[in-house]
């Protein structure tokens, strides 16, 4: 291990998709009082983080997409990523109804119908949905699962020291883009 060294890997991609013919986007019953239950009822935390602050709801499969997709496999999908496994559930302030929740709606409609069912939504932080280089919706799936997967206590280092990091990264990262753009000239 002593041959092995940390480093960051700055790296750029660029994404084209198809969106199908869908709907102007609304916010249904549904997810409204999904999003309600999670973040005022079971006080759920950002799944990546544990963090209370700032807290949004993200669909795992974007409504955009949602009438274009197999809803088994999707089903299949959202099983085995397991948000909703017993060491998140267990950081919200109620997780009975979590559980009870995930289980009635396992038995009742094994199948998900809407993208606002409750087992397709994940709360998050602000930090992790939407910020540059945190949030899901600005970096690549597996680089968000690899900062969500770094243990929160008995690792190399902790998701915050990762965190803190990045954003030092992305300082100077600018910082340069800065001085890059005046044409100064580095000795």
């Amino acid at each position: 291990m002593a041959d092995l060294i940390e480093h960051f890997k700055k790296g750029t991609f660029e994404e084209q998709y198809w969106l199908p013919a869908h709907n102007k986007r609304r916010e249904s019953s549904l997810f409204r009082n999904n999003k309600y239950l999670l973040k005022n009822i079971i006080k759920a935390p950002c799944w990546v983080c544990f963090t209370q602050q700032e807290l949004e709801v993200h669909h795992v499969f974007e409504w955009a997409f949602w009438e274009a997709l197999e809803k088994q496999k999707i089903t299949n999908m959202l099983k085995a990523i397991s948000f909703y496994d017993d060491e998140y559930i267990s950081q919200a302030e109620k997780p009975e109804v979590l559980h009870e929740m995930i289980d009635e709606l396992e038995e009742d409609e094994p199948v998900l119908k809407s993208p606002d069912d409750l087992r397709n939504l994940v709360v998050l932080c602000k930090k992790h949905h939407r910020l540059k280089f945190t949030g899901i919706h600005s970096i690549s799936f597996p680089i968000w699962l690899a900062v969500a997967g770094v243990p929160s206590e008995g690792g190399i280092l902790t998701r915050e020291q990762i965190l803190t990091a990045v954003e030092r990264v992305q300082q100077l990262d600018s910082a340069l883009s800065s001085y890059a753009s005046k044409d100064y000239k580095f000795l």
